[in-house]
C-alpha cells in the first residue's frame, strides 16, 4: 500500500485566537478580529492556518478558517501575530 503523503498544519483552539486576538487590539496591529465575533466561536475546533507571510519584518499575517459549526460556513479571517506566537502554534499532521 502506498504511503499517503501528508503536511504539518498550525492550527489555532478558540482560547488561542481569543489570546492572539487581544494582542493583535491590545498592539494596534493591522489585522485584528471583532472580539464579540471570535467569543462565538464553538469550543473544541481546531481553526487552521492557510497561507502566512511575514508582515513588515516584524510580524507574522496569517489567514485562518473559521467556521460556526463542522459543516460551516466557513470563512477566512485574517490576524497580524508576533512571531513567536506563531513558532508556539501547535500542529497537526493532514493528508497533503
Amino acid at each position: 500500500m502506498p504511503k499517503i503523503k501528508t503536511k504539518k498544519v498550525k492550527y489555532f483552539t478558540k482560547d488561542t485566537l481569543i489570546l492572539a486576538n487581544r494582542v493583535a487590539v491590545a498592539t494596534k496591529r493591522n489585522r485584528s478580529l471583532y472580539e464579540d465575533k471570535v467569543a462565538e466561536l464553538p469550543e473544541g475546533f481546531k481553526f487552521p492556518v492557510g497561507f502566512t507571510m511575514i508582515h513588515n519584518d516584524c510580524e507574522m499575517r496569517v489567514e485562518i478558517t473559521v467556521a460556526e459549526t463542522i459543516n460551516g460556513p466557513y470563512a477566512s479571517v485574517w490576524l497580524d501575530i508576533p512571531f513567536d506566537t506563531y513558532n508556539a502554534l501547535p500542529e497537526v499532521e493532514v493528508p497533503a
